[in-house]
């Protein structure tokens, strides 16, 4: 009886000693302070953290409308400052005028008529403004089609 309670003492302690975080494997996690601004606590995703992710989404979406619109240089220089303008403009559109479903629609309208008079200079051509316009839903779309995909849904 002695040897059955000493083997099973024995065999607590040395499971109970596996169970220890081993320092030299896992490092500590950062303070909370020291953490990146969008990252949040637990396990991580595939691709590192949000902010990591979203400025790769950021830089496909430059190649991705610099090649559909085929921008030269000087065309891309005189594009992008108008293009952050209304993607900024529209975040504040966003953000203020949620409540009111109808002022919301009909701000977004007129920052879109404003874009695309600021664009016609720029892009020279009609058609060229209108695939401008048109072009943040195709990436949208080509996005949410790449995600899907890789969730292992069929379209």
């Amino acid at each position: 009886m002695k040897k059955l309670i000493l083997s099973s003492l024995f065999a607590c302690l040395l499971f109970s000693g596996y169970a220890q975080p081993n320092p030299q494997r896992r490092p500590p996690p950062p303070p909370e302070d020291e953490q990146l601004e969008g990252s949040r606590p637990g396990p991580r995703m595939r691709g590192g953290p949000n902010k990591e992710r979203k400025e790769r989404i950021e830089l496909f979406k430059i190649q991705f409308i610099t090649e559909k619109l085929a921008l030269t240089t000087s065309e891309a220089e005189a594009f992008w400052p108008v293009y952050e303008a209304h993607k900024n403009v529209m975040k504040d559109i966003l953000k203020s005028k949620s409540e009111d479903e109808i002022l919301l629609q009909e701000s977004i309208l007129n920052a879109r008529k404003k874009y695309k008079t600021d664009l016609k200079p720029v892009l020279k051509s009609e058609e060229r403004v209108n695939k401008a316009l048109k072009i943040e839903r195709e990436f949208l779309n080509k996005v949410r089609f790449e995600m899907n995909k890789r969730r292992g849904f069929q379209p």
